[in-house]
């Protein structure tokens, strides 16, 4: 299918022509009678207009937002999806919805979102997600791109502040109630069309001096998801096997550093289009391709209550309670295959663009029988809570106070008696021949041949899938608590002198506790548990057939379409009958169920980490009238004092056990006489103090155009998963070992910002503006390596002990170039050293396998170590131009935007390392078209992203470009009554995302529209 894209400079001509339009479009102001002056209330699309750019106009520095004055009448479904329409916001979409933002290039974790000026409690990161809160009962978005004195800190990209309503604001009753239904075109399993319903009161009691507000909204969504991804694309530089020979002669005790899992060798015969000799570029290997069918019910109730009292006119004391519940249940079914990339009997064909070669082909022959399919349920429930008090006091005409204090929680927990998350596979051994297939624009295809090998090698076909010949394999569950609890006091002061100067001085208290728990139960079972046809009655045959319509690659005849699909309880309850009846061995003995099949509460990490934060400022307002020009200066000074505490609880651990044949090394956990596993407790604690000034400028050069200048330092802190402090290994394996940790001594990340605009308010809701903006960071997060680290004093590997060694030198006779492996080294072990106390031999004949322990006088097992640390600075500039326009009495408006972001480090698709780069960055665009008038609305919204770099490790990924098309339009019936019918990406749009080239495509994901048809009724 052919999609038409809007491409940027299409989308700049059209910015610039409206622009021109515009200026011949006013009407000339009429002479208004001498004290007639009649108010006007807009409402509507050119009401929200006209009171965001109220807002704009009116900000002390940079400043844009969303302001919806109809009580219920948010201009977007999802508030994410509102903020994208402001210039310098791209978002990122969960299922469809928008979620979180990036501004200016800098993703979520650059972005502090408050509301009513309270910093909010978020689950595991300090990104906030927009899915889980209704847009109903919020009154306006205001987005500060400047750095404030009196704003709160820890917003590099910007602070958002959410702005919910206040029965005191608006007097008397208002009273709305809304009802749609949402149909999703994605949905597979479940109903297409789901409710949602949304209520607001509000009114005022004696003579407006008492108010009570109430929001509610409840929503269930059932949906789909439908991806083909590629899990890996692994990075490699060429080599020859003579220079790998020639290098490990050299170096004995060392593997040639281009030697790595997976490596296809210069001239090796079944890499067709490979090099047959060491040039420079790089190549990747895939790894396993997927095809995933996710469907999802939601379930999402949103509330608030408020109260509001005024005794006197000078004093006004508010308590609100917020409520957030959102639960979401997904099953994920997939059919994959597994190029094992230790796989040397292995096909390809390759195309090479500039110094990258990606295959277009790549096959695996005989290696990895297994035929993997997987169900997985994913289900958890996000609440939150928030109590806050607020008390505003205007001694004097001159004089205002404000004390503001809440108490917020967060939590992220199971919801399911399968925990957080789970998985259970079941496979097949008749794999014989598996190919990918990869084009530049389409999606992976994947094509696996079945049979059956006779003594002779020969194969026997198979061309349909049998349930009989499958049999259960790995699973896996997950259990995973987050919390956070966040209590904050606030008390600010001003005055304001006669002049029309002011002065304002503020401190604050912030205390932020962040708690994470987690547990995993495995069954790596990937021989299988029962046998072939143990399953056959529960499983059945579907087809992806049509899932992925329209996108280049599907109804590829070659395609594997067919999968196995099954009840998650029902294979659950199969094989814990299987462990118990003997009919694979002993029962696993993991986990409270003694399955494997089941979570566990008993977490392996416990990690605790508290932020505390006292903040002083002091910001000063200072009016002037130079050439008689309306003109102000702001001046503020933060000051803020940070200490941060991270505790953690992680298993210790008390020996390695080497199994020799198989080179699998297993560490255990250290056991009481009860059998529970010992954790140890650790401390860690880090602190640091900032200054942060700000300044801001604004003048009327002429009537109507003003000029802002803003120079601020703003500060990002690091994530809550950099601060904890907990020591987390990874695996063991016979050349060392892998961990990680967090970091509690890291500092924030500093921005100097400096900010141009120039605006032009030329008619009633309608501007036009240009901005420039220049970010200089400091201490960004990066991690680094600490290699050989011996991390636990008494945890000893036999790898290079003394009975390791003197087998080597059995078997070798001391020469250096005897090559061995470690078949050879198991049977020695077995013959020789089977009375040892820390060796275990079972088995007989070709089946002997021997485990080793550790023991004291074996070396220490080292470990290399991540550990995130303040390192890197970089530049990111650009550009924000914007134009609003209401054409006259028409009825016809139009709202562009453009962002261009420039950063001064690019990701260097040639180095085949890690490598540090901003991640996010890219131009974004906006346009919007509508039309109000005698009732109707209409509105039809544009929104662009330019490709951009998602993840920055050894293997990149780069999500491509794309674009959407949603409209709304809504009908007033009456003054009470109004019906409305919204679409959301209504052209489909799928999204791509690739590695180092556009053939290495790491995800395709199916782009589905979403209608919302419904009515609304104010009272």
């Amino acid at each position: 299918m052919y999609k038409v894209k809007f491409k940027k400079n299409i989308l700049a001509i059209s910015i610039a022509a409206v622009f021109v339009t515009s200026v011949y479009a006013q009407e000339k102001p009429t002479e208004k009678e001498e004290g007639k002056i009649e108010v006007i209330e807009v409402k509507g699309i050119k009401g929200t207009l006209l009171r965001s750019m109220d807002l704009k106009r009116e900000a002390k520095g940079v400043v844009d937002g969303i302001s919806a004055e109809d009580i219920g009448k948010f201009p977007d479904t999802n508030l994410a999806e509102s903020l994208q329409r402001i210039t310098g916001i791209a978002i990122e979409r969960d299922r469809g919805e928008g979620s979180k933002i990036t501004v200016r290039g800098f993703g979520p974790d650059f972005n502090i979102v408050t509301f009513n000026g309270r910093q909010m409690p978020t689950t595991g990161g300090r990104s906030f997600d927009f899915g889980n809160i209704a847009s109903e009962g919020i009154s306006a978005v205001e987005v500060y791109k400047s750095g404030r004195a009196n704003v709160a800190t820890g917003g590099i990209g910007a602070v958002v502040n959410v702005a919910t309503r206040k029965p005191l604001t608006k007097p008397g009753q208002q009273t709305a109630f809304s009802m749609k239904g949402v149909y999703d075109t994605g949905t597979r399993e479940g109903n297409k069309l789901t409710p949602e319903f949304a209520g607001l009161y509000s009114n005022t009691f004696a003579d407006d001096t008492f108010g009570i507000g109430l929001t509610f909204s409840y929503q269930e969504r059932d949906g789909g998801h439908q991806s083909a991804t590629t899990q890996d694309f692994m990075s490699r530089n060429f080599v020859s096997q003579a220079d790998i020979d020639a290098f490990e002669l050299a170096n004995p005790d060392e593997s040639h550093p281009d030697d790595e899992w997976g490596t296809i060798v210069v001239g090796d015969p079944s890499a067709k289009g490979f090099p047959t000799e060491v040039v420079d570029g790089i190549y990747a290997i895939p790894t396993n391709i997927q095809y995933n069918l996710a469907d999802f019910h939601r379930e999402r109730v949103n509330a608030q209550l408020t109260l509001q009292w005024r005794p006197m006119e000078t004093l006004t004391a508010s308590l609100d309670y917020t409520y957030a519940e959102n639960q979401t249940e997904t099953v994920n079914k997939d059919i994959s295959a597994w190029f094992d990339p230790g796989c040397k009997t292995r096909e390809s064909e390759w195309v090479k663009e500039g110094n990258i070669y990606s295959p277009t082909k790549y096959s695996l022959i005989g290696c990895s029988p297994e035929r993997n399919q997987g169900v997985g349920q994913f289900a958890a429930v996000d609440e939150n809570k928030s109590l806050g008090f607020n008390l505003e006091w205007l001694p004097t005409e001159n004089l205002s106070m404000n004390m503001d204090y809440h108490d917020s929680s967060g939590v992220s927990k199971p919801n399911s008696k399968h925990g957080s998350s789970g998985f259970v596979a079941v496979a097949s051994l008749n794999r014989i021949t598996t190919d990918g297939y990869f084009t530049a624009d389409g999606m992976p295809v994947l094509d696996i041949e079945l049979g059956e090998r006779n003594s002779y090698n020969q194969i026997t076909r198979i061309d349909q899938l049998d349930v009989n010949d499958m049999q259960l394999n790995g699973s896996g569950f997950g259990s995973f608590h987050n919390q956070m609890d966040v209590e904050q006091l606030q008390f600010s002061t001003g005055y304001a002198f006669d002049e029309g100067h002011e002065i304002e001085f503020g401190f604050g208290n912030v205390e932020v506790t962040n708690r994470g728990q987690s547990a995993w139960v495995s069954r790596n079972a990937w021989s299988g548990v029962g046998a072939p046809g143990d399953i056959a009655d529960l499983l059945r045959i579907e087809s992806i057939e049509g899932v992925f319509d329209g996108i280049k690659g599907s109804g590829d005849p070659r395609q594997a379409t067919e999968f196995f699909s099954w009840d998650f309880n029902d294979l659950i309850e199969r094989g814990e009958a299987l462990l118990k009846t003997g009919s694979h061995g002993n029962v696993a003995g993991d986990g409270p169920c003694l399955t494997g099949y089941c979570p566990t509460y008993d977490f392996d990490s416990d990690e605790v980490t508290t932020e505390k934060s006292k903040s002083v400022y002091v910001q000063g307002h200072y009016i002037a009238d130079p050439f008689d020009r309306p003109m102000n200066l702001y001046v503020g000074l933060r000051y803020e004092e940070t200490t941060v505490h991270s505790a953690a609880l992680v298993p210790l651990y008390d020996r390695v056990e080497w199994s020799i044949v198989n080179n699998n090394f297993d560490l255990y956990k250290e056991l009481d006489e009860n059998g529970e596993t010992i954790q140890g407790f650790s401390e860690i604690e880090g602190n640091y103090d900032m200054l942060l000034p700000s300044i801001d400028f604004d003048i009327e050069i002429i009537d109507d155009v003003i000029f802002r200048a803003s120079h601020s330092l703003t500060v990002t802190r690091p994530v809550y998963n950099d601060l904890k402090g907990a020591l987390i290994i990874d695996y063991l394996g016979s050349d060392g070992g892998g961990g990680r940790r967090g970091n509690p001594q890291l500092l924030p990340m500093e921005s100097k910002n400096f900010d141009l605009s120039l605006e032009w308010y030329f008619d009633d809701a309608s501007y036009a503006s240009i901005g420039y903006w220049n970010k200089e960071v400091d201490n960004f997060i990066v991690n680094k390596k600490f290699k050989d680290q011996p991390l636990f004093s008494d945890l000893t590997t036999p790898i290079e002990g003394a009975l390791y060694e003197q087998a080597v030198e059995a078997i070798t006779g001391g020469d250096p170039q005897f090559e061995y492996d470690n078949a050879d080294l198991n049977a020695y072990f077995a013959e020789h050293y089977g009375d040892e106390a820390n060796i275990v031999v079972t088995g007989e004949g070709e089946d002997i396998e021997v485990v080793v322990t550790g023991l004291g006088s074996d070396p220490v097992a080292k470990f290399d170590v991540n550990i995130p640390i303040n390192q890197n600075k970089t530049t990111v500039k650009g550009w924000e131009v914007a134009m609003q326009h209401t054409f006259g009495e028409t009825g016809f408006g139009l709202q562009a935007n453009f962002t261009i972001v420039e950063g001064d480090l690019n990701y260097d698709i040639n180095k085949n390392e890690a490598q540090w780069v901003v991640p996010g960055m890219s131009d974004t665009a906006n346009l919007v078209a509508f039309y109000e008038k005698d009732g109707l609305q209409v509105r039809l919204a544009y929104n662009w992203r330019d490709k951009y770099l998602q993840s920055t490790s050894r293997d990149p990924r780069f999500v491509e470009e794309y674009f959407q098309w949603d409209a709304n339009i809504s009908y007033e019936v009456n003054d009470k009554l109004s019906v409305f019918l919204e679409g959301i990406n209504l052209t489909e749009e799928d999204q791509r995302i690739h590695g180092r080239s556009s053939y290495q495509v790491r995800e395709y994901s199916v782009g589905h529209t979403r209608y919302n048809l419904g009515a609304r009724y104010v009272f």
